[in-house]
C-alpha cells in the first residue's frame, strides 16, 4: 500500500523547509570551494532533533523511523545544497547500523552522540579490485589475542576527514566459496583520520560536494574485539541490512535535488520573458517539466513504500533498489531539462541546476551503479539466471 502521510509529516516537511532557507546558495558555494563542513548547519540540524529522527527516545532520539527520516533527507535536497548527503554518511551508517546490529554498550556509546551532533560516521567499504563485489575484498584482520589487526586498502571513502568514527568493513575468514557470505567482520574504528596505522591520498574528483574522496591505506591498524559490530565473520547480512538503507536515504536525496531542479526551472521560466512572454507558457518548456515532475512523484512512491517496509520489519531490497533506480534516472532527466530551461544560465554557477544535475548525476554510479541495481531485480525479482 502507499504511504499515507500524516499530519506530522506535513510538520516535518514544514520544518525542514524553514531550516533550509536559512542556508542559501552562496553559503553552500563557499563551503563546497574551500572543502569546509557546514558547522552551523550541522549543529542546526542537531539542536532541532533532526539528527536523531530515527534513534529511539531512550538514547537521545526522536524515536521515529526511516519513513521520518527519508521526508528530512528529501527536504533538506530540495532546500538546496547538500543537506541530504549528511544524512546518509552518520545517522544512517552510524545511528541506523549501530542501533540495529550494535550491543547495548555501544549503543549506549554511539547513539547519544549522533543525536547530538557530536559524533560524525565514515564507511570504508569499497576496494580497488573488489569494486560492488563485496565477497572479494582484500582487506583482512586478523585475531591477535583481544585485538584484531587490519590491513587493506579502501578506495572512495567520502568524509573521511571529518569523522570520528569509520564504519570498516574486513575479512577476518578467507573466502570459502561454499560458504561467501561467511567471513565478513564491520569494526567500529574511532578518528580514522588520525591513525598512524591510517593513511589518507585525496582523490581527484569533480563533484561538487564539501567533502573530499579518499584513498585510505590500513597497515597495521589495532581495533579491539569490543568495537566489532554484530559478530566476528558475521557482518555480510548486517551490511546488507544498513545498504537497503542507504539506498533508501540515497533515493531520497536524489528525489529532493530533482524536485530543487523543477522548482528552479518553473521560476525561472515564470520570470524570464522572451518575444513578450513568459517562456513557461510553451508547451515545449511545460511538457517535459510537467513530465519529470509526474516521474519524481513515481520514485517518490516507491521511495516510502521501501521506508515504510524497513520500519515495518520487512524486505525492503526490491523497493529500496527500485526507489535508487527511478530516483536516480529521473532526477538527472530533471536536472537536465532545468539546465535547458535556463539556457546559458543553466551552465553558471549562480542558476545552481549544473551542480544539481552532476549531484543527481553521480547517484546513477554510487553507492551502487544503476545496473547492478537491475541485476538484482532481474535475478531475485524476476527469477531470471544470476549474470555475475
Amino acid at each position: 500500500m502507499a504511504l499515507v502521510e500524516t499530519e506530522m509529516h506535513d510538520m516535518i516537511r514544514e520544518a525542514i523547509r524553514d531550516l533550509a532557507e536559512e542556508y542559501d546558495t552562496a553559503y553552500w558555494r563557499d563551503h563546497v570551494e574551500a572543502k569546509r563542513f557546514p558547522e552551523e548547519y550541522w549543529q542546526d540540524l542537531a539542536e532541532q532533533g533532526w539528527l536523531g529522527v530515527a534513534i529511539p527516545e531512550e538514547y537521545g532520539g526522536e524515536g521515529m523511523g526511516m519513513v521520518e527520516m527519508a521526508i528530512v533527507i528529501e527536504e533538506l535536497s530540495r532546500g538546496g545544497g547538500q543537506g541530504g548527503i549528511i544524512f546518509v554518511l552518520t545517522p544512517v551508517f552510524g545511528g541506523i547500523t549501530v542501533q540495529r546490529h550494535g550491543t547495548e554498550a555501544q549503543k549506549e556509546t554511539y547513539l547519544p552522540q549522533i543525536a547530538d551532533g557530536e559524533m560524525r560516521f565514515c564507511m570504508g567499504l569499497t576496494e580497488p579490485r573488489a569494486g560492488t563485489n563485496t565477497l572479494n575484498i582484500d582487506t583482512h584482520a586478523e585475531r591477535d589475542g583481544s585485538e584484531f589487526v587490519i590491513d587493506g586498502q579502501k578506495t572512495f571513502i567520502s568524509g573521511v576527514e571529518n569523522a570520528n568514527e569509520m564504519l570498516l568493513i574486513a575479512r577476518t575468514s578467507p573466502l570459502d566459496r561454499s560458504n561467501p557470505t561467511h567471513g565478513v567482520t564491520l569494526f567500529l574504528v574511532d578518528d580514522p583520520a588520525g591513525r598512524d596505522a591510517i593513511s589518507l591520498t585525496e582523490l581527484d574528483t569533480t563533484v561538487p560536494w564539501f567533502e573530499r574522496q579518499y584513498q585510505v591505506d590500513i597497515d597495521g591498524l589495532r581495533v579491539p574485539e569490543e568495537r566489532i559490530l554484530g559478530t566476528e565473520d558475521g557482518g555480510l547480512y548486517l551490511l546488507f541490512d544498513t545498504l537497503n538503507t542507504e539506498r533508501i536515504g540515497g533515493a531520497a536525496s536524489a528525489l529532493g535535488g530533482g524536485l530543487r531542479a523543477i522548482d528552479l526551472a518553473v521560476e525561472y521560466a515564470t520570470d524570464r520573458e522572451v518575444f513578450g512572454q513568459p517562456i513557461g507558457s510553451h508547451q515545449a518548456i511545460q511538457h517535459p517539466l510537467a513530465e519529470y515532475y509526474a516521474k519524481l512523484m513515481a520514485a517518490r512512491e516507491i521511495t516510502y513504500k521501501a521506508a515504510g517496509n524497513w520500519d515495518d520489519g520487512e524486505d525492503c531490497g526490491m523497493e529500496a533498489n527500485a526507489a535508487k533506480l527511478l530516483a536516480s534516472e529521473f532526477a538527472t532527466e530533471a536536472a537536465s531539462q532545468a539546465i535547458q530551461t535556463h539556457g546559458g544560465n543553466g551552465f553558471t554557477p549562480e542558476y545552481e541546476v549544473y551542480n544539481i544535475w552532476q549531484n543527481a548525476r553521480l547517484t546513477q554510479t554510487a553507492p551502487i551503479s544503476n545496473e547492478m541495481v537491475k541485476n538484482f531485480i532481474a535475478e531475485h525479482h524476476l527469477g531470471l539466471p544470476r549474470s555475475y
